[in-house]
């Protein structure tokens, strides 16, 4: 029986088991959440380029300006 080796294959298996709870914590909390499709920059500035706060110009009839 090799306490050393058995000692490191609990470390992993507790370091395993921390990053799983603390990923179901953060879904939990919501922290992480973003918009799929959107890298997490373009979440973070409201994926506009604020020139128009995120809103498209009305469609205009032809002919006027």
């Amino acid at each position: 029986m090799d306490l050393t080796n058995i000692l490191a294959e609990l470390r992993k298996e507790r370091d395993a088991i921390d990053a799983a709870i603390s990923a179901l914590e953060r879904l939990r909390q919501g922290v992480g959440r973003r918009d799929a499709g959107l890298p997490p920059t373009q979440v973070a500035k409201g994926a506009t380029n604020g020139a128009n706060h995120g809103h498209s110009l009305p469609d205009r009839p032809s002919g006027e300006e």
